[in-house]
């Protein structure tokens, strides 16, 4: 009973951390409502638009491909035991339809750092667990929450392109001959919106756009993301923002933070298999079967 005390208590830790990471990275483009200057009244380019449209086709295109993911983020609150410093790196791959995501998540919070990998395929999460030294699967309930809360910008980038044109009015391209980058910085109405559809269908708050808008307050957005000029997939990204949001009624929360990204080998990843260790992992649901008819 002792082994299985501590599995439950590591899997509960390790489950905690994997959504803790999926959040943090999702919440790197969150912005708000405080005033600020009015974004420029002229539309988009035409060359902002046709850019975002060869990019979200060549994004749909993209079946597989491997990506990295980094985040900086500080936050503060009204006291010091509010003060954190997080630092998220993530390498991986990805295949889309169906969705499957092998990827090794490196985190360091407050100078507690873990890694982990964790693979998702079809009705199952995995996860390595280095303390454990073994692998391990999530229950249906948390890989479902899990899995909700992975970014676009990590398994659907016409989706995260898609987000980016919504910006609207603000966005500028760059072009030259080997990248196109297309680029917003700004505290408009737009980024309130942009960051309450992102909060709404990433984080699952519940409440209305404008609800959400309430509780955040924006100090600085900049947004670049940079496409082949040839082949118009996208190949990076960097979204910088600082900003406050109520994580609780009340209480507010300051948070400055810079989220990087790439993608390669669009189209040529190898594929995602699921090892025979992980195969052979304890099934969570059934151990707590198992434990309750003891």
């Amino acid at each position: 009973m002792v082994f299985h005390e501590n599995y439950r208590q590591g899997y509960r830790y390790y489950s905690r951390l994997v959504l803790l990471a999926a959040i943090l990275c999702l919440t790197a483009g969150c912005t708000a409502d405080a005033p600020g200057p009015a974004s420029p009244t002229a539309g988009p380019t035409s060359s902002v638009t046709e850019w975002l449209d060869k990019a979200e086709t060549a994004a749909g295109q993209m079946a597989n491909y491997a990506f990295e993911l980094h985040l900086n983020q500080q936050l503060s609150g009204e006291s010091d035991e509010d003060r954190s410093n997080v630092k998220i790196d993530m390498q991986g791959r990805v295949e889309r339809s169906p969705l499957k995501l092998d990827q090794t998540i490196k985190s360091d919070i407050d100078g507690e750092k873990s890694t982990l990998r964790a693979i998702v395929v079809p009705d199952a999460y995995y996860m390595y667990l280095p303390e454990y030294e073994e692998w391990n699967k999530l229950g249906k309930e948390v890989a479902a929450e899990n899995v909700a809360t992975l970014s676009d910008f990590q398994v659907d980038p016409k989706k995260a392109l898609q987000n980016i044109r919504a910006l609207g009015n603000a966005l500028a391209v760059e072009p030259n001959e080997k990248r196109i980058s297309v680029n917003y910085e700004g505290v408009g109405e737009e980024a309130s919106s942009f960051v309450a559809r992102v909060l709404g269908s990433t984080l699952g708050l519940s409440g209305t756009e404008t609800e959400i808008k309430s509780s955040l307050a924006l100090r600085k957005l900049k947004v670049s993301m940079n496409l082949d000029a040839e082949k118009h997939w996208p190949l990076s990204y960097r979204i910088e923002s600082d900003f406050t949001i109520e994580l609780e009624p009340g209480r507010k929360t300051v948070v400055s933070q810079a989220l990087a990204g790439t993608y390669n080998k669009h189209n040529a990843t190898a594929a995602i298999t699921v090892p025979k260790e992980a195969l052979k992992a304890l099934d969570p649901d059934e151990m707590d079967e198992q434990l309750d008819l003891q």
